[in-house]
């Protein structure tokens, strides 16, 4: 690799916020991007990451499917054609949930599908600890323990070595172990501080108090629904029923659906494929509308998109049970503001086109966070190896100013810094 020539960061996205991210790594005036992703404001609108040419692009890699890290990816192959990568599982996914994007803004968007054609098609999949060269720049993927397949990048140029971790979790769950972090040689990391000021509960507390809630509703008669993510959520709470032995009927309702058989088609990117195999097996898909009919007259479960119950079919179960007190509306997905599912939580109700209905069935919000809290983010930093500079991105900037703060106490040898969207990082 190249030993001269400033190296530099630039926040693209996720600067002081959550989501939309995008961070360049410029060299010699060529650039590697890790991820180019994209928000929505209160009426759907997108929010793009700040521009970069596509004709300086060296590499764009994507960590992970999530439509803030690709949801504005396609949008770089308009003109021209850069280099792209991502392990064989996100590209596949990716396909699925940009689709799904063109078809619920497409008028909003500044690409189409042939857009999302167009870039898929020159991608080229890497797997884990595997590298490639692009101009100046090494990029090495590794297991960043999100999602199955999400990955962290680690960039060498210029004599520095950069560390994106991108989304990332310490701990193992049904679908995929923590990350593979540990012991990495860095001088600088940007890391996500998405929970930068919560502490999650152990997750086999939440898996038995989550258990024993549906046992519960379901035990006198009652039906649960699960609103849940397509990616990766979804499988998560199949897989922990199965795991159970939950003995009433189950439903997959929506996109969770095709990402399951996407999964099971890249079994060694799961910590446990057969497990997620015999879920999907066992379990109920549902295939039209006789069948959810069906599924909401007998006692069990139904797991449909979308997880904060802005729609898909997750919504058209919750107009039939919000008002059942012997059903169970179990949220374990995060809410965001004026989302119906964060509305329930606050408010309690349920508007239905033009009428606000009181959520009487029992209303549960239950932490499965595939995201590293502040202690697995300080927990992170220090398994890692030369550490000179933590960049925290991806965050809340309250949140994020009391962990740079814990950051400074805990490891007092580093430099800790916050960038603002359109910052740029001088590397030494």
């Amino acid at each position: 690799m190249s030993e001269s020539g400033n190296v530099k960061l630039r926040i693209l996205g996720s600067g002081r916020e959550v989501g939309r991210a995008a961070i360049a790594v410029e060299h010699k005036g060529r650039i590697v991007l890790m991820d180019y992703g994209v928000n929505f404001d209160e009426n759907e609108m997108p929010l793009y990451p700040l521009h970069v040419r596509p004709k300086d692009l060296e590499l764009v890699v994507l960590t992970h499917s999530h439509l803030d890290h690709i949801g504005a990816a396609p949008a770089l192959f308009l003109s021209t054609r850069p280099r792209l990568v991502g392990t064989p599982l996100t590209l596949d996914v990716s396909r699925y949930l940009l689709y799904d994007m063109i078809k619920l803004n497409g008028p909003n968007l500044i690409f189409d599908e042939k857009s999302v054609n167009d870039m898929l098609s020159s991608a080229e999949a890497l797997g884990y600890e595997q590298s490639i060269e692009a101009g100046d720049f090494e990029v090495t993927l590794m297991h960043s323990g999100h999602i199955p397949g999400s990955a962290s990048a680690l960039v060498d140029v210029g004599g520095h070595r950069i560390l994106y971790t991108s989304d990332m979790n310490t701990i193992d769950v049904k679908l995929t172990s923590g990350h593979k972090l540990a012991g990495t040689k860095v001088d600088t990391v940007v890391i996500e501080s998405t929970y930068s000021n919560m502490i999650h509960p152990p997750r086999e507390r939440m898996e038995k108090e989550f258990y024993e809630s549906v046992m519960d509703v379901v035990s006198k008669g009652g039906t649960v629904l699960v609103p849940a993510f397509s990616v990766a959520r979804g499988q998560e709470i199949m897989c922990l029923l199965e795991e159970k032995g939950f003995g009433y009927p189950t439903w997959i309702d929506g996109m969770i659906r095709s990402i399951t058989e996407v999964y099971l088609a890249h079994g060694s990117f799961l910590r446990d494929s057969r497990l997620l195999a015999k879920a999907y097996n066992e379990q109920n898909v549902v295939k039209g509308w006789g069948d959810r009919r069906r599924a909401l007259k007998e006692p069990g479960v139904i797991i449909a998109s979308a997880g904060m119950l802005k729609g898909g079919p997750s919504l058209y179960y919750y107009g039939k049970l919000a008002s059942n007190e012997r059903a169970g509306v179990f949220l374990v997905s995060y809410q965001a503001p004026n989302t119906p599912g964060r509305q329930a939580l606050e408010e309690g109700i349920f508007v239905n086109e033009t009428r606000k209905v009181p959520v009487r069935a029992r209303l549960q919000l239950f932490d499965f966070s595939s995201h590293a809290d502040w202690k697995g983010v300080i927990e992170t930093i220090r398994g890692l190896s030369g550490v000179q500079r933590v960049v925290l991105v991806h965050g809340e900037p309250d949140g994020q100013a009391l962990l740079a703060e814990r950051i400074r106490r805990e490891l007092p040898n580093l430099e800790v810094l916050v960038p603002n969207n359109g910052d740029e990082i001088v590397l030494d």
